[in-house]
C-alpha cells in the first residue's frame, strides 16, 4: 500500500488494477477515501461496495434495475440452508471475495447442498438460483459512468468448470440488439464504474434476456482481442482521452471480417491445440510469444521444484515458525504502518 500511495501523487490518467486481490487489498486498506478512488476503477465512495464483494455487487444489480439471478445472503450455516430452501435447486453458493472460478460450488439436491456447506469456510456467502441459458462475456470500458468500449463473445471452451476461458466466440456489435446497449449503460451507472470492468452474464433459455451475474473491476486477457477483428479498443479508448468521445450507434459493421469469429487465447490453450494449429492459434500470436511462453514455463518449473524442495527438507511447523517471524520483520521494516 505504500508504493500504491505513493504512485497516486503523480498525475495518470488512467490507473489500472490487474486483480482482484489487490482490489480488496486496497479497499479494505488504510488509505483515505480519496486515496482510494484514485486507485479503484470507481467513482465515488458510494460505490465501493461491490469492488471485489459478489453480495455487494448483486445488491448494485438488484437496486439499479439491471436483470440478476435471484438470490439471498447467507452469514452462517443455518442462513444458508435457509435461502436454499426458498430459491430451490439447482442455485449456485459463492463465497463473497473469490475469483478465477475459485469458491463456487454448484449444489443440484440437498446432498450437494451438504457437500458445499462443509466446504465453505468463510461467511457471507451468496446463495444465487442457477439460471439455465448461454453464458455472455463483455470486457467493457468506462469512463465516469459512460460506456466507451466493449466486446461481446460466447465461451466456448474452458480450462475447468468455472474457471478461465480458452476459447471464445466473438460477436460483431452492429449485430447485438439495443437492449445490450442500454444495460450495458445503466450497468455502468449503477457501478459507477470508471476503468476496465469484465462482465459475465446468461441469455436465458426462458425469455431470451440477459441476467448478469459478475463484473469485476479490473481488464482480463481477452482485453486485446477484438483488435483481431478491426475493433482495436486501445484505439478506441485512445480516442476518449483525446476527444471525449464515448459509444455511439448505430455501431459500424466492419465487412473486411465475418459477422462472428472463433478466437483462441494462446496463453490458455493446450500445448496440443498449439502445436497443431488449432483455430488458427498462430494467427494470433502476441509479439515475442515463444520467449515469453519458454520463460513462462522455466520459470514454473523451477519455482514448483524450489517448493517441493523446500517442504522435503523443512517440516510443516518449522515453516510456520519461519512464515511467522518473515511477517513480524516486514511489519517491523514498515514501522508498522501501511502494508
Amino acid at each position: 500500500m505504500k508504493i500504491a500511495s505513493e504512485k497516486i501523487k503523480k498525475e495518470y490518467a488512467l490507473v489500472v488494477i490487474g486483480d482482484d486481490p489487490t482490489l480488496g487489498k486496497i479497499l479494505h486498506s488504510d488509505l483515505s477515501i480519496d486515496e482510494k478512488l484514485a486507485l479503484l476503477p470507481v467513482t465515488s465512495k458510494e460505490h465501493l461496495a461491490h469492488v471485489f464483494s459478489k453480495t455487494g455487487l448483486s445488491q448494485a444489480f438488484r437496486k439499479n434495475g439491471l436483470l440478476t439471478p435471484d438470490f439471498r445472503i447467507a452469514n452462517d450455516e443455518e442462513g444458508l440452508r435457509n435461502a436454499a430452501r426458498e430459491l430451490g435447486h439447482p442455485l449456485f453458493i459463492k463465497l463473497d471475495s473469490a475469483s478465477g472460478g475459485t469458491g463456487i460450488f454448484e449444489s443440484s439436491d440437498p446432498g450437494d447442498l451438504e457437500n458445499a456447506i462443509g466446504r465453505v469456510k468463510a461467511y457471507p456467502v451468496l446463495v444465487q438460483k442457477k439460471v439455465q441459458g448461454i453464458e455472455v462475456s463483455m470486457e467493457a470500458f468506462y469512463q465516469n459512468g459512460k460506456l466507451i468500449h466493449f466486446a461481446y463473445s460466447i465461451p466456448e471452451k474452458y480450462k475447468y468448470r468455472f474457471g478461465p476461458t480458452t476459447v471464445r466466440r466473438y460477436i460483431q456489435l452492429s449485430l447485438l440488439e439495443q437492449r445490450v446497449f442500454d444495460d450495458l449503460g445503466l450497468l455502468g451507472s449503477a457501478l459507477g464504474a470508471h476503468g476496465f470492468v469484465n462482465i459475465s452474464s446468461i441469455r436465458s433459455n426462458i425469455d431470451g434476456n440477459l441476467y448478469f451475474f459478475e463484473a469485476d473491476m479490473r481488464p482480463n486477457l481477452w482485453l486485446a482481442h477484438p483488435r483481431y477483428f478491426g475493433d482495436d479498443p486501445a484505439r478506441v479508448i485512445r480516442t476518449h482521452f483525446l476527444t471525449g468521445a464515448t459509444l455511439e450507434q448505430p455501431y459500424p459493421f466492419d465487412v473486411r471480417y465475418p459477422p462472428e469469429i472463433l478466437l483462441p487465447h494462446a496463453l490458455r490453450i493446450g500445448l496440443g491445440d498449439l502445436l497443431l494449429n488449432r483455430y488458427q492459434v498462430w494467427k494470433h500470436l502476441p509479439e515475442n510469444f515463444f520467449y515469453f511462453m519458454l520463460r513462462y514455463r522455466v520459470w514454473g518449473w523451477a519455482r514448483q521444484n524450489i517448493v517441493v524442495l523446500y517442504k522435503s527438507l523443512l517440516p510443516k511447523p518449522y515453516r510456520a515458525i519461519i512464515k511467522v517471524y518473515l511477517a513480524s520483520m516486514k511489519y517491523s521494516l514498515w514501522g508498522g504502518g501501511r502494508q
